[in-house]
């Protein structure tokens, strides 16, 4: 699909927000509207991985968080997000997946606009059951190597227990077991709904029905961005 992302300043590269709760499909779908419309994917989560496999000073910090079960400091992740944006100066645009997680860190990124040449444009959220989110989460597993994820029922891999991205180890996340995920869906919706106030009084929320197969779902998500330039 051949799509432009209209904005007011045209000389600023555009951003699309993507939110949802844990296991919504924010990493495939993020994936999906980066290459639709030729910007750079980033995704939050994958970027603390790194630091933490690299051993780096946040990725140590961030490691206690994450195994603590406890979302990363709005400090930690507003530092991570403008490192992020800042090292890809020659992306067109950008698909921001994971960020952010807090108001506090909605009104960082609406500050970070002018310090990076960006322009927030569409704020996308992806709508799921709390039903549905433990369904996808309980089965999910995660390689200890590459940080690569799939699922036992949805898309298990090809050899159990072994990641069919680079044949590392799979395993569930402390996070990922049942009780935990139902602490962290409370934890989303007391976070969520004042970022989903601040984009929609600022006209550029997009609300989209998550649940179904990736393709129905990537179908909305455009006709949804399509439909609101």
């Amino acid at each position: 699909m051949n799509l432009t992302l209209t904005h007011s300043s045209s000389n600023l590269r555009p951003v699309i927000v993507l939110l949802g709760g844990p296991g919504s499909g924010k990493g495939t779908h993020g994936q999906t509207l980066a290459r639709a419309f030729g910007f750079q994917h980033l995704s939050s989560g994958e970027h603390f991985r790194d630091h933490i496999l690299r051993g780096t000073a946040l990725g140590r910090r961030a490691q206690v968080k994450i195994e603590a079960g406890h979302l990363v400091s709005d400090e930690m992740a507003v530092g991570l997000v403008r490192e992020m944006l800042g090292a890809n100066p020659g992306a067109q645009g950008f698909v921001l997946d994971g960020y952010p997680r807090s108001l506090a860190q909605a009104e960082a990124l609406q500050h970070l606009t002018s310090e990076l040449g960006i322009v927030i444009s569409k704020a996308v959220f992806l709508k799921v059951s709390d039903e549905e989110i433990i369904r996808r989460l309980s089965g999910r597993l995660t390689c200890r190597t590459c940080g690569a994820t799939c699922h036992e029922t949805y898309r298990p891999p090809a050899v159990r227990g072994v990641c069919d991205n680079c044949g590392g180890a799979l395993f569930r996340r402390t996070d990922d077991e049942p009780s935990a995920i139902r602490e962290r869906i409370i934890q989303f919706h007391e976070m969520t709904t004042p970022i989903t106030d601040f984009y929609q009084s600022s006209g550029i929320l997009i609300k989209v029905d998550a649940e179904g197969s990736p393709t129905k779902v990537s179908t909305r998500i455009m006709s949804a961005i399509d439909g609101a330039k």
